[in-house]
């Protein structure tokens, strides 16, 4: 009686496989005719941006022939539309996700501008890894400008360190206006104030130029006059250097080493040559000599009403 209850429990057991087996096979057979009867099409971030739409997505489906509308689901491949959707220069990412219900349901992000590009007669788009997005008539995206003449599109991302920083910043936003790259070496910043650039360096010690630069712009510049200077640089760490308009004479700020770099006070800068109140406000008035035949209206322009609210207002010299 043993033997047989032993035998009947395996012949039940190699039933309910062969049941299971049969019915796997009866659910591909039968899944193998479906058809897929609906595409739908999302497009995320479509509120802030609008390059790319419905319609021109299932353009792109049909003229490559991936459209997976009412093709049996065995002969759709869901990793080539992905593929083909993220090669278009609008498209960031795309999902394709086949449904329960056998429905395809595709997932489109646009492609995030973060600078856009002059390099020579070229201008484009690059988000945050690089990929490039021509610039078109039909779009205009409110982001940073970058000029230089780069033999790899993405070489304009190297300013993202700096760039990041100003946009976190409302003084330094309305300040600087764009970014050329001569080299990693020298980065160029142009400000709204008239007349004068900014040569950065490198992107090393971001925090700690653009506070240096900020006492240059409080504490100098309004004693000096807004148009004094044709260029300022911030490559070296303790300093900041100058160059007169005029050419005549370079004016050096130095910074004491022994003070935390990160915020230099006030009583650490010094011109060079000039070690007091007395002397600065002397060389004020040579510089009034030297400009007092120019006069010229642009002298006793203030800059931007944001930026001058920000640095302080030029005083007359």
């Amino acid at each position: 009686m043993k033997k047989i209850l032993k035998y009947l429990k395996y012949t039940l057991l190699l039933i309910a496989i062969g049941l299971i087996v049969a019915g796997i096979w009866w659910s591909n057979l039968q899944a193998a005719g479906d058809k897929c009867r609906n595409v739908s099409i999302d497009i995320i971030n479509s509120d802030s941006l609008a390059f790319v739409t419905q319609g021109s997505v299932f353009n792109m489906l049909n003229t490559t022939g991936l459209n997976p509308e009412g093709k049996v689901l065995s002969q759709i491949n869901t990793d080539d539309i992905e593929t083909m959707l993220g090669r278009s220069e609008y498209i960031e990412n795309a999902e394709c996700i086949l449904q329960a219900n056998n429905d395809i349901r595709i997932v489109v992000t646009q492609l995030i501008p973060v600078i856009r590009v002059f390099n020579g007669n070229e201008s484009y788009y690059l988000n945050k890894d690089g990929k490039r997005m021509n610039a078109s008539s039909r779009f205009h995206a409110d982001v940073p400008i970058v000029s230089g003449n780069f033999a790899n599109p993405a070489d304009a991302l190297i300013a993202r360190p700096i760039i990041n920083h100003v946009e976190k910043d409302k003084a330094l936003k309305d300040l600087i206006t764009m970014y050329t790259i001569k080299d990693k070496h020298n980065i160029i910043l142009v400000p709204c104030i008239y007349g004068h650039v900014i040569n950065f360096g490198d992107t090393t010690n971001v925090e700690n130029k653009f506070a240096k630069l900020k006492k240059f712009y409080k504490e100098v510049m309004p004693e000096k006059g807004w148009v004094t200077y044709d260029s300022i640089t911030l490559k070296w760490t303790h300093q900041i250097v100058a160059h007169r308009r005029s050419k005549k004479k370079k004016l050096e700020i130095i910074y004491n080493p022994e003070e935390e770099e990160a915020a230099p006070s006030i009583e650490s800068i010094m011109v060079s040559g000039l070690n007091d109140a007395s002397a600065l406000k002397n060389q004020s008035a040579e510089q009034a000599k030297d400009t007092a035949a120019a006069k010229a209206p642009e002298k006793d322009k203030n800059p931007d009403k944001a930026v001058a609210k920000a640095f302080g207002k030029k005083k007359n010299n």
